[in-house]
């Protein structure tokens, strides 16, 4: 299965979790799913009218092309200063943008505080050099990784305080001109809580959003009980094998695995959450789950966490109201934060 399939089929497998698992009790179930966004798999599901349910998918989706076109690092767009537009001016003079992504952007910069370097906005230099290794193993080419060398250079040039944002004026400069931002660990959740929060606040409820498998709930389904989503097996034969369900209403779940995006090297695996610290990726878990109210944090977590010694992981996140996490290590041991089972579903 290539890289982008194997992406698909993940997030597809949390999209039909949503519409098949949710239970069919309540009436006038609506599912819709797009293909566009984040090269991924984008559905939303909910109850009501026909009408209302095309309605929330408009406003949904306006949501999640936008996102998808500001945080979009490979391609740039007619009338739009975006993240690759910022990083073809990387070094030069400061780029316009819209509020949206000087938001995203803001946001990065706090959970890069929060979760000490953990999750970094400013890593792309590194993330393109196994990006590009990836690609051409699964595109027929030959498997190697970058060297040691290459990886440090391009360390050398991931200071998240070379971002620097000026709301006043409304623009983004990258002081570095060899650094390059990747948003990939904060796009899809930021995307999700956006969308959810526009339908909170236009009034729709009854409500699951899931973008490459970020999944974000606005309230329960319509007969009152909480969507179900599951924490995927990362070594079931089948994708459809899951390790728990979960409920979920007003609240977020979203699982970072290393079993979803890797390619082949000499006989070993490299998938692609990279430490900041090592720059290889570390091997100590299949997956990590974070379950809290906010998408976006849920997402920079579970990346962030995901590099973490697992000791160190639970102690960062019994520190935080409202957060819980789920490991599956490499032997498949599962362990839990302090709250976590009480969401577990039979």
């Amino acid at each position: 299965m290539t890289d982008r399939l194997r992406r698909f089929a993940a997030a597809l497998l949390a999209a039909a979790l949503l519409t098949t698992l949710s239970g069919c009790s309540a009436p006038a179930r609506h599912s819709r799913t797009w293909y566009t966004y984040f090269d991924t798999v984008t559905t939303v599901t909910g109850y009501g009218s026909e009408k209302e349910f095309d309605a929330a998918c408009a406003l949904a989706a306006d949501v999640f092309d936008t996102d998808h076109r500001l945080c979009d690092i490979y391609h740039e767009y007619g009338g739009v200063n975006n993240v690759c537009t910022v990083n073809l001016a990387a070094g030069e003079a400061p780029v316009e943008i819209p509020a949206e992504l000087r938001e995203v952007l803001a946001w990065g910069k706090e959970v890069h505080a929060l979760t000490g370097g953990m999750c970094n906005i400013a890593m792309g230099a590194v993330l393109s050099l196994w990006h590009e290794c990836r690609e051409e193993a699964l595109n027929g080419g030959p498997a190697r990784i970058p060297t040691e060398d290459e990886l440090r250079a391009a360390a050398a040039h991931c200071e998240i305080g070379d971002v620097v944002i000026d709301e006043e004026a409304g623009t983004v400069s990258l002081a570095d001109p060899l650094l390059s931002l990747d948003l990939g660990a904060v796009a899809k959740g930021w995307a999700a809580e956006r969308a959810a929060r526009a339908l909170e606040a236009a009034g729709y409820t009854g409500y699951a959003l899931s973008v490459g498998g970020n999944v974000r709930t606005v309230g329960s389904k319509a007969d009152g009980t909480a969507w179900i989503a599951g924490v995927q097996d990362p070594e079931g034969e089948s994708e459809s094998a899951y390790v728990l369900r979960v409920g979920l209403a007003d609240a977020s779940l979203v699982t970072s695995g290393s079993y979803q995006r890797y390619f082949e090297a000499d006989g070993k695996r490299y998938h692609h959450i990279i430490s900041p610290e090592t720059l290889f990726p570390r091997n100590e878990f299949l997956s990590v789950s974070i379950l809290c109210a906010d998408s976006a944090l849920a997402d920079a977590l579970s990346t962030a966490v995901f590099k973490m010694d697992q000791p160190d992981g639970m102690r960062f996140i019994d520190g935080m109201d409202g957060v819980e996490a789920c490991w599956i290590l490499a032997d498949g041991t599962i362990r839990f934060s302090a709250g976590f089972e009480k969401y577990i579903l039979p």
